[in-house]
C-alpha cells in the first residue's frame, strides 16, 4: 500500500491527460525571451506582438523589462493593453479583441496574474471568431486555434499559464463566465523568479492559497486520475514548505521560485482533474462583491473541505501527509481532519482572513441566498465529490460568511 496515497482505486474508466504548454524556467528568462521565440519554428515569424498587463505590473517595472526584451529584435510590440482590471469583464475583453485585429497581431504576451492571462485568452478567441465572451461559455465551445499566447505569470497562484480555462465577469448578469477549451492552452509559459520578486506579501499569500486550492480540489474531485494526483500532491508539498517564506521574504528567492513551480503544477493538475465547490463559491463571491479570487478561494477552502470530508477522507489523509502533518498512528479519518486544521493554521500564519465578513461581504440571508444561487449555476460544482440540494449548499455558504 502506498505510504502517501494509500493506493486508492482508479475512479475513471476513461481519462485523458493533456499538458501541451511548453514551460521555460529561469532567473532572467524574460530577458532572453526573443531567443526562445526565434528557435521555435511556429513562433519565429510571428513578429507583431501585443502585450497584455495591468497597472500594478506596469508600475512595478515589469512591462519595461518585457519591452526591453523585444528591443533591437525582429519582433515589434504593436499594441500594449496595460489597463486590464483586477476582475476583467466581457466588455473589456471585446475592446481588447478589436485592438488585436486592428493591429494585425500575430503573437500575444500575457504578463500578469489570472485576470491578465484570462483576458488575453478570451480576447484572442473573440478576435479570431467574433461574438461575445458568453458565446463561448462552457466546455469545448471555442471552434479552433487562436493567436499563440506567451504567458508570463507575475503571481504564484493562478496557473492560467498552463490551463485550458479562462474566467471573465459578466457585469450585466453579475456572474462569472468560465470557458474551457484545449485551444486556450498558452503556447509557452515563462517562469522567471524576477517577475514575482516585488509581489506584495498579501498577494503572495492570496495567490499561494489559490494554488493550494487548485491542488486540493484536483486531488479530491470526482474526475481525479493518477497523473493529476501526483502533480497535485507535489504542489501541496511545495506550498507547505515554501509559502510562509515566500510571504515573508521578497525578491527572486528560492521560496518564491518554488511557489511558481507549485502554481504551475497545481494548474496542470486541475486542467485535467477539475476544481469543485471552493471555486464555485469563490467565483460567486467575486462576481457579486469583487473579492480577489485567490483570497476568496482561501476563505472558502477549509469550509468546503469539512463539507466534503465524508466522501474523501482517504484523499484528505494524503493531503495531510503532503502538508507535513505528523502521522502518529492516526486513522485516515483523523488524519483527514488534521489536514483541514493544517490549512486553517497555514492561513492564520500567512495573515489570510477566516471568513468573508472580514473582507466586507454582508452576512444577511439575502446575500447568502444570492451567493448560493450563483454557486449552483457554476460548472465547477458538478465536479465536487459531494452533490447536494440548494438548502445544503446554502448552509455551507452561510458558514463561510
Amino acid at each position: 500500500m502506498g505510504l502517501i496515497t494509500g493506493n486508492p482505486p482508479l475512479t475513471r474508466p476513461d481519462a485523458t491527460f493533456a499538458a501541451p504548454t511548453e514551460i521555460k524556467y529561469g532567473v532572467g528568462k524574460v530577458d532572453s525571451l526573443t531567443i526562445e521565440l526565434q528557435i521555435a519554428p511556429d513562433l519565429a515569424e510571428r513578429t507583431r506582438v501585443a502585450v497584455f498587463t495591468d497597472a500594478g505590473v506596469a508600475a512595478a517595472g515589469l512591462l519595461d523589462q518585457v519591452r526591453q526584451a523585444f528591443a533591437d529584435s525582429e519582433y515589434t510590440i504593436v499594441a500594449v493593453i496595460d489597463d486590464v482590471p483586477p476582475e476583467s469583464d466581457a466588455e473589456f475583453v471585446k475592446r481588447a479583441a478589436t485592438k488585436l485585429n486592428e493591429q494585425e497581431v500575430s503573437l500575444i504576451v500575457a504578463l500578469g496574474g489570472g485576470s491578465v492571462m484570462d483576458t488575453a485568452k478570451i480576447a484572442a478567441v473573440i478576435a479570431a471568431y467574433g461574438g461575445e465572451a458568453g458565446d463561448y461559455e462552457g466546455g469545448f465551445m471555442v471552434p479552433g486555434p487562436i493567436t499563440p499566447i506567451i504567458a508570463i505569470p507575475t503571481t504564484v497562484g493562478t496557473g492560467s499559464e498552463v490551463t485550458l480555462a479562462a474566467v471573465v465577469k459578466d457585469n450585466v448578469r453579475r456572474r462569472k463566465l468560465t470557458l474551457a477549451s484545449p485551444f486556450l492552452f498558452p503556447r509557452l509559459a515563462v517562469l522567471d523568479p524576477n517577475m514575482v520578486a516585488t509581489l506584495p506579501a498579501k498577494l503572495v499569500a492570496w495567490t499561494g492559497f489559490d494554488a493550494l486550492t487548485h491542488a486540493i480540489e484536483a486531488y479530491s474531485c470526482v474526475e481525479r486520475e493518477p497523473i493529476s494526483a501526483a502533480l497535485a500532491l507535489g504542489a501541496i508539498e511545495l506550498i507547505a514548505d515554501n509559502l510562509e517564506a515566500a510571504v515573508r521574504e521578497p525578491g527572486p528567492t528560492e521560496a518564491r521560485a518554488k511557489m511558481q513551480y507549485a502554481a504551475t503544477m497545481a494548474a496542470m493538475a486541475f486542467s485535467n482533474s477539475p476544481v469543485g465547490a471552493v471555486h464555485a463559491i469563490a467565483h460567486s463571491v467575486g462576481a457579486l462583491f469583487g473579492v480577489h479570487h485567490g483570497l476568496s478561494n482561501a476563505i472558502a477552502l477549509p469550509f468546503v473541505m469539512e463539507f466534503n470530508l465524508p466522501a474523501v477522507a482517504p484523499h484528505y489523509a494524503a493531503v495531510a501527509r503532503a502538508l507535513g502533518v505528523a502521522e502518529t498512528g492516526q486513522s485516515p479519518d483523523a488524519l483527514a481532519e488534521a489536514a483541514i486544521a493544517a490549512v486553517r493554521a497555514l492561513k492564520q500564519r500567512c495573515g489570510v482572513p477566516a471568513q468573508y465578513r472580514e473582507v466586507g461581504v454582508p452576512t444577511d440571508a439575502d446575500t447568502a441566498a444570492a451567493i448560493t444561487d450563483l454557486t449552483l449555476e457554476d460548472i465547477c460544482l458538478s465536479f465536487n465529490p459531494i452533490k447536494a440540494e440548494r438548502e445544503t449548499i446554502l448552509a455551507l455558504v452561510t458558514r463561510t460568511l
